[in-house]
């Protein structure tokens, strides 16, 4: 028998486990150069550049560095000066906005300043970016204009209007979307407002597309359904289910094509009486129907009731209600994001959504932290009880011809911090959609070598899809955080006349389809159905933090995969127990993420500054596993750093003779220790090991789950 203290304890900020905040000292040693993207700056060698800017009562800014962990009096220090802090550089380093007078006087300040220095125009453009030449002086390139927080956003569009050779395209609020010359784009850069210049990138929907047509399965009675082709079952939805926890109270907002003809009093009968609104953000779009099908497929996969199928095809989360938002542009023929993510985000946050999913991304720049990601990372800073949840994208390969699909390919906006990344797994389907090898797609020259040549799409749900992407991002991030079922998918087929088949129809109702696209609607589902719980059983109203928390924290580990412990060089797909880059924290499992009568839900909104520490009591009786997971939704990065991670947070399990087990990770916002443990007492304790730029009054809130099994 094992137990945690304090059985029957009330889950929340105010729990009874947590013993008390305390000091402690971060023997982290603080770093003196800049780690950048562009490459490493030693503040120290050009500081000397002060010296050449003319004093003025303009604004522009600096960068200020410390010699140590950056303290609240070094952040109070920099207020009472009359700067304002943007953005947090690493090491030790804040980007500020200040007037050349004010920034001097940081310098002389505090003997913790090592260096203050202008923020150079060099480190504002992608890397990306072809260097300057003959060559590329004429060639017009669109970008994306990122401008500083509280920038005067007329004064610095009127400045871009300005240069020779820039066409502004759409300027909405920060992000500008802009066609330059490359001489324009170096000049753009040296606009005071300026943070960050990128290409434009395109975005796609996360549906996994072959070259050959799909077959019309038009005559579909379900008397052949074997009860996996809504991806619900590998998923152990139908345990939640059964104790009614259905995503009823739950509104998911989803952008994408849009649904099915954009009618709430015609709409497909899967979704009746469930859209209380929807939005058109498509170009040229007069409303929010869907004439290409992705968008009614994911959104048949988050809350389809499966009337039309007499419930044998619901979506995980039958009960919530949708406010679909519309993207598709019949001009382009493609979705039309728009460059200011918050134009989505706030609509949906103002119909009463807490749940937005996204199954879309730009594989343009795989792993990269951009601008899209920034943007991402500070809704939820700002908002944190929205979860947003991006697919992984669908460019795993094996380039490398080992047998084993590549690192590093994850799509923006996938690649923040903070929102819920989801990869695909393997349904269970050995007749219907797409039943080929990985060698019969149009992937073949890519997938040529076994054990992933002959991989089917749906045939081991031990398995990740060959093109799902995996990680690390370029920054050495763990994604995806999860994996959902995400080929074969079977769901809502858009009654629009121009709809796609997709990977097949099943009916004139359902149609087949796979990609990230598709798991990530079910993870959508999902986070619904734990928000319910949460809500209705833990009497919380939870942040965004702690459902991923609990989703991350219960998922299944697919390890060793679909091929077995067969080792590394005859292709066995994970070679660690998770959290691994191919599966993340696993398989979601909605029945074990919705049965934590007897576990820890920390899901604390004050949070730790650096130096300080919470501790919980866990008392084990009996040999046992304790699972201890933290997550937390941190500050949005600098795009031009060489590291996203701004504060850090770190878990360590403590036994009764007071040895620590810590994994030490400083690039992650979420962390899991797995031990197995004997009859005693422990502490979980959480410390701010390095807090520079807090999200609630300087401090970093977090959720901890804990489990003792």
């Amino acid at each position: 028998m094992q137990r945690l203290a304090n059985q029957g304890f009330r889950s929340g900020v105010a729990a009874a486990v947590l013993l008390a905040i305390v000091g402690w000292s971060s023997s982290g040693l603080a770093g003196d150069k800049l780690q950048l993207k562009t490459g490493t700056v030693d503040t120290k060698a050009i500081e000397g550049r002060m010296k050449a800017i003319r004093p003025s009562n303009q604004p522009a800014y600096f960068v200020v560095q410390f010699k140590q962990a950056i303290r609240d009096e070094d952040r109070r220090n920099v207020a009472t000066l009359g700067a304002k802090i943007v953005r947090y550089l690493p090491d030790d380093a804040l980007v500020v906005r200040a007037t050349a007078k004010d920034a001097l006087n940081l310098r002389r300040s505090s003997p913790n300043v090592h260096a203050v220095v202008p923020f150079d125009s060099s480190w504002k453009t992608s890397p990306e970016f072809t260097p300057s030449s003959v060559f590329s002086a004429r060639t017009l390139e669109e970008v994306l204009v990122r401008l500083f927080p509280q920038e005067n956003e007329a004064q610095a569009l009127a400045a871009l209007r300005a240069i020779n050779g820039v066409q502004i395209l759409n300027p909405s609020g920060r992000s500008i979307i802009a066609r330059a010359t490359r001489p324009a784009i170096d000049e753009m850069a040296f606009v005071t407002g300026v943070e960050w210049i990128q290409p434009n990138p395109q975005f796609e929907s996360m549906h996994f597309r072959d070259n050959s047509a799909p077959e019309a399965f038009a005559d579909g009675d379900y008397s052949d359904l074997t009860g996996f082709e809504a991806g619900t079952k590998l998923m152990n939805f139908d345990q939640a289910w059964a104790r009614g926890l259905t995503g009823r109270g739950q509104i998911v907002s989803m952008a994408d094509t849009g649904l099915d003809l954009g009618d709430p009093a015609t709409i497909h009968q899967d979704f009746s009486a469930r859209i209380p609104t929807g939005f058109t953000f498509g170009l040229y779009a007069k409303g929010w129907e869907d004439p290409m099908g992705h968008g009614t497929h994911v959104a048949g996969s988050v809350l389809g009731s499966g009337a039309a199928s007499g419930g044998k095809l619901r979506g995980g989360a039958y009960d919530a209600q949708m406010v679909p938002q519309g993207m598709w542009s019949p001009m382009l023929g493609n979705l039309t994001v728009p460059p200011r993510l918050a134009d989505l985000f706030t609509k949906a946050y103002g119909a009463g959504a807490r749940i937005h999913t996204n199954s879309w991304g730009s594989p343009r720049n795989l792993g990269s932290y951009d601008s899209f990601s920034q943007q991402a990372d500070e809704y939820m800073a700002a908002h944190p009880d929205m979860l947003l949840i991006f697919a992984a994208g669908n460019s795993g390969l094996d380039t490398s011809k080992d047998g084993r699909v590549d690192a590093d390919s994850i799509s923006s906006p996938g690649t923040a911090k903070n929102v819920l990344t989801v990869g695909a797994s393997k349904n269970y389907i050995l007749k219907g959609g797409m039943q080929k090898k990985l060698k019969e797609t149009r992937l073949a020259e890519s997938f040529s070598v076994e054990p992933l040549a002959s991989s089917m799409m749906s045939e081991n749900a031990q398995g990740i899809a060959g093109f799902s992407s995996r990680g690390p991002t370029d920054d050495g991030r763990l994604k995806p955080e999860v994996v959902a079922p995400g080929t074969n998918i079977l769901s809502n087929k858009s009654r629009h006349k121009d709809a796609e088949l997709l990977w097949g129809a099943y009916n004139s109702d359902y149609v087949w389809s796979g990609g990230t696209s598709m798991a990530t609607p079910l993870t959508a589902g999902a986070a619904a159905v734990v928000r319910q719980y949460l809500v209705e059983q833990k009497n919380l109203t939870p942040s965004a933090a702690v459902i991923k928390a609990v989703l991350m924290h219960t998922a299944f580990d697919l390890f060793p995969g679909q091929f077995g412990e067969v080792g590394a060089a005859r292709g066995q797909e994970l070679l660690t127990r998770r959290p691994n880059m191919d599966e993340g924290y696993g398989r979601v499992d909605v029945a074990a993420a919705t049965d934590l009568a007897s576990a820890m839900i920390i899901d604390e909104s004050k949070g730790l500054a650096t130096g300080e520490a919470h501790r919980y009591a866990v008392s084990v009786v009996g040999s046992a596993r304790l699972t201890a997971t933290l997550v937390y939704t941190d500050a949005p990065a600098a795009v031009n750093a060489a590291k996203a991670l701004v504060n850090d947070l770190d878990l360590v399990l403590v036994d009764a003779g007071g040895k620590e087990t810590s994994i030490n990770d400083h690039v992650n916002n979420s962390e899991m220790i797995q031990a197995d443990v004997a009859s005693g007492s422990y502490e979980i304790r959480i410390k701010g090991a390095n807090v520079p730029q807090g999200i609630t009054g300087g401090k970093q809130p977090y959720a901890l789950i804990v489990t003792v099994k």
